[in-house]
């Protein structure tokens, strides 16, 4: 689909209700997006935003009055809001990245990398838990097949995906996990209340 601001596609992966559109009424999204040059991206008032590149060489977060931030390269994740008038520098040739949008007061979200080190990863808890594969593959406790580079895992539960066992297979693999809390719910044991 096309970027907000017309300048570049974006490959939506998720978005809730899914019946929405940026136009208006989502409450949070997942995209991937080719980024081909240097330039603005779209703003999204009221919306907090996770950004990371998926692969490239690097880029430079101009958020203005909000300072700069570096992305030397894949897999770094850096969290702005979409109020701000942000543009993109390239550093060195095209990238590819991914981005997590949440509705300020409604929804909020936290990423984690999952990258090489241990056998065995249990997924966060959360009402709604979203495995990405950037690299390799992986195995899920429950999915027949597992996750292949590309592939993304929507795991849905009132009492939260904590203790799902993800395996990686390969020292290359690495999950993106996003995890998702709604208005009044419930986060890590605690109440969540974004009113």
């Amino acid at each position: 689909m096309p970027w907000k601001n017309g300048a570049g596609c974006t490959t939506e992966l998720a978005i809730e209700p899914p019946a929405a559109t940026l136009a208006g009424g989502f409450l949070w999204r997942l995209s991937i997006a080719s980024v081909l040059e240097s330039g603005p991206f779209s703003r999204f008032p009221g919306f907090d935003r996770t950004l990371l590149l998926l692969d490239g060489n690097g880029m430079e977060l101009d958020h203005g009055g909000h300072g700069r931030v570096l992305l030397p390269g894949p897999l770094v994740p850096a969290a702005f809001q979409g109020d701000w008038a942000t543009s993109g520098r390239l550093l060195d040739g095209s990238c590819r990245d991914f981005n997590v949008m949440t509705q300020r007061g409604l929804a909020l979200h936290d990423l984690l990398i999952i990258r090489p080190g241990s056998l065995d990863s249990l997924l966060p808890q959360a009402p709604t838990v979203l495995v990405f594969c950037a690299q390799g593959e992986a195995s899920v406790a429950g999915l027949a097949g597992g996750l292949k580079a590309g592939e993304l895992l929507r795991i849905d539960s009132d009492g939260g995906a904590g203790g799902v066992a993800a395996a990686l297979a390969g020292g290359e693999t690495v999950l993106v996990v996003v995890s998702i809390w709604l208005a009044s719910c419930e986060r890590q044991g605690a109440r969540c209340d974004l009113s």
